[in-house]
């Protein structure tokens, strides 16, 4: 039975092995193509292992197109939307919690009803009021929609639900006002939860297309994921080589953030699954 049980496990240990190099191996594959030169790329059979590594591609990528300006951008942008959305999410979260006012669970209600609304309706709509209030080929649409969203919102009012009502009375006791009690009791308790969020935000900022794709047309203002789709594909040149290049490029600041905040995003989500 002890030797049933531990093949078992071997052949579940060999399975699983198998699935997750199966699923590393288009990583590993951009990883290796970003090192080789374009005609090496293109050689069959195909070599694991560069035979002519360089570093041309990512010189070529940085100096001949827009990549590193765009990746300015995008950092521009997600930084926006990572302190507008967690702080107006936070402040809508704490009054939705800790607040009682006529109507506020229908209002919770409906807020949180709009994120059954696919984004794909409202693209044309909204496209038509930023193309008549002037912000068409800016960064607005891609900030300012979303600085109060219903994730944000529902994710916040769950974390300050759980702050304990005396901490605020002796706060307000105290002398502090609202917001001061906000700031100085709320914010340093629900810090697993805004870095999470923060996560959350800065990650979809970072990899959306379809928005850019929409709002934005000069190459200046570009995000990382637009040049990286223009890069690819010049006229009917497939740019190999500078496309691997720009993906690993575009995957190091996600892999930063989580990797210097992966305790507190954890944490977040752990503490987060225990008060929902």
């Amino acid at each position: 039975m002890r030797y049933q049980m531990l093949a078992s496990k071997l052949i579940i240990h060999l399975i699983v092995g198998a699935g997750a190099l199966l699923m590393l191996l288009p990583l590993y594959w951009m990883v290796v193509s970003a090192f080789k030169p374009l005609p090496e790329i293109m050689t069959v059979p195909v070599t694991f292992i560069p035979v002519n590594a360089t570093l041309e591609n990512f010189k070529g990528l940085l100096t001949e197109t827009f990549f590193a300006r765009s990746m300015l951008n995008s950092t521009a942008i997600a930084l926006a939307n990572v302190v507008l959305q967690v702080f107006f999410c936070s402040l809508a979260g704490f009054a939705f919690a800790k607040y009682r006012f006529p109507g506020r669970e229908v209002l919770f209600t409906l807020v949180l009803g709009t994120v059954m609304i696919p984004q794909y309706v409202t693209l044309i709509p909204n496209y038509i009021v930023m193309g008549r209030i002037g912000w068409l080929d800016t960064w607005a649409p891609l900030i300012i929609p979303g600085i109060a969203n219903a994730f944000g919102i529902f994710w916040m009012r769950q974390y300050i639900a759980t702050v304990p009502d005396e901490l605020l009375d002796a706060a307000r006791i105290d002398g502090a006002g609202e917001f001061g009690t906000y700031w100085r009791i709320v914010v340093p308790i629900i810090k697993p939860g805004l870095v999470t969020l923060a996560l959350f935000i800065f990650s979809t900022s970072w990899n959306e297309f379809l928005l850019p794709l929409v709002y934005l047309r000069s190459k200046e203002l570009y995000t990382v994921q637009l040049t990286m789709a223009n890069i690819f594909r010049v006229q009917y040149k497939f740019n190999y080589h500078w496309a691997m290049a720009s993906a690993i490029l575009a995957t190091l600041p996600m892999g930063i953030l989580f990797a210097t905040l992966q305790k507190q995003f954890i944490s977040g989500l752990t503490l987060g699954g225990l008060k929902g």
